[in-house]
């Protein structure tokens, strides 16, 4: 595999591991909402859910397409991601929202720097990736009107956030 391809499979790798967290966040999230009746809640994250599925298939297809191996840890990501979308949803929906906050600004930087990176290699990859940014900064913003930064305890839960999910880019880009 020449270094271009490397490059190609570790972006596509890390994208589909982290497009199927955020389906398991939110589909965790969603569940909890519908349990307590938070139909509001439940409508805005089902939006930014069907966003990021069109993210997930496309890097799915990515996936089958080139013949990538996707992270063998993806069913640790499916149990990690179901525990953040519970447990921030439980504590309610600013702390859901705090989540969505949190992780999607680490993405939004994420994918500048993969775009950084594509400049010249894979036009067609690049503005996907422009677009699904776009996306991600629009849920961000989502998250910020609905009350994400009056979270209980909003800067320790948004540093924990964003960390893990730094961490889980890190080890996804490697394994």
């Amino acid at each position: 595999m020449n270094a271009k391809e490397k490059l190609l499979a570790k972006i596509i790798r890390v994208n589909q591991a982290g497009e199927l967290g955020a389906q398991k966040i939110y589909s965790a999230q969603k569940k909890v909402f519908e349990f307590l009746g938070k139909h509001d809640d439940v409508k805005e994250i089902s939006r930014m859910a069907e966003e990021e599925k069109e993210h997930l298939d496309y890097f799915n297809n990515k996936i089958k397409k080139h013949n990538i191996r996707p992270t063998i840890l993806g069913p640790i990501w499916e149990i990690g991601a179901t525990a953040i979308g519970l447990s921030t949803a439980i504590m309610g929906s600013k702390a859901a929202y705090t989540c969505t906050e949190a992780v999607e600004e680490v993405i939004v930087e994420h994918y500048q720097n993969q775009i950084d990176l594509l400049e010249g290699v894979d036009h067609e990859l690049q503005s996907k990736i422009k677009k699904f940014q776009q996306d991600e900064e629009g849920h961000k913003q989502t998250a910020i009107e609905h009350g994400s930064q009056q979270a209980f305890a909003y800067k320790i839960l948004r540093q924990v956030l964003r960390k893990t999910t730094q961490a889980a880019v890190f080890v996804a880009e490697k394994i």
